[in-house]
């Protein structure tokens, strides 16, 4: 059985969470200049008041992508639902004699598999991502009050720290993101989404590795890049969106 050619469910769910994904992460920009304006020596994440904000953020963008993937499945059901088990295999054979070519890529099982797959990602994942992040900000924090304490704030030991491992932060987020690109790729027989993760993979270990945190001055501020975090948020939302934009130019009904 397959879908409608013109329905998209897929990358419509994967461009609604790169969408929300986006807003997040301009909001939380947003704040981070406004409320956090004074020049201080303690790491924007040291700030209690932009920690809570981040925290309400992350739980409005984890409800919102559980509502567009709850109405993803809905969607789905309900359209699934209109063959009995047994005819769906006969409904496919049907289909391919009837509409040929204008047929979707994919299966409507191969299509729910693959939004099972990514909602694992995108919701599962990201509540581990969460949790992870939390107790990376308490260690770092630890560390920059051991830093204090020792009187080597001016060091630079610490951003020399911090640049070295916050790449961990998002090790993990981004090899699922990956692999659902990639698993993606393999459902579709497509190579260019496969290279795609695969040149993403080599750019993250690339800046893990090899580059050193850069400084940039933005309204006044100095703010410290580090180019782990720039691809990891860049794979999330740009990168994600252009996946769905691809996705859905280039194959009919997923």
């Amino acid at each position: 059985m397959y879908f409608n050619n013109k329905k998209h469910i897929l990358s419509n769910v994967l461009m609604a969470a790169a969408a929300i994904n986006v807003v997040s992460a301009l909001l939380g920009g947003l704040i981070r200049v406004v409320v956090n304006n004074n020049i201080s020596l303690t790491p924007d994440m040291a700030d209690g008041i932009l920690w809570k904000v981040q925290i309400v953020l992350s739980i409005i963008q984890l409800v919102l992508i559980c509502i567009v993937f709850w109405f993803a499945f809905r969607q789905m059901n309900r359209y699934i639902g209109t063959v009995e088990d047994d005819d769906r295999a006969e409904m496919g054979r049907l289909q391919e004699e009837v509409f040929g070519t204008k047929l979707s890529a994919l299966s409507a099982d191969a299509i729910r598999r693959l939004l099972q797959i990514w909602a694992v990602i995108l919701i599962g994942v990201e509540i581990v991502y969460d949790v992870t992040s939390t107790l990376y900000r308490e260690f770092m924090l630890q560390l920059f009050s051991m830093e204090l304490l020792t009187g080597g704030i001016f060091s630079g030991g610490f951003a020399v720290l911090y640049n070295s491992t916050h790449g961990f932060k998002y090790l993990g987020m981004l090899i699922a993101i990956l692999l659902g690109i990639m698993m993606t790729g393999i459902f579709l027989n497509d190579r260019l989404l496969k290279a795609v993760a695969g040149m993403l993979t080599l750019m993250f270990l690339a800046a893990f590795a090899l580059f050193q945190m850069n400084t940039i001055s933005l309204f006044g501020r100095s703010f410290g890049v580090v180019w782990t975090s720039v691809i990891f948020h860049a794979t999330e939302t740009a990168g994600l969106l252009t996946v769905a934009i691809y996705m859905r130019t280039h194959y009919l009904g997923v």
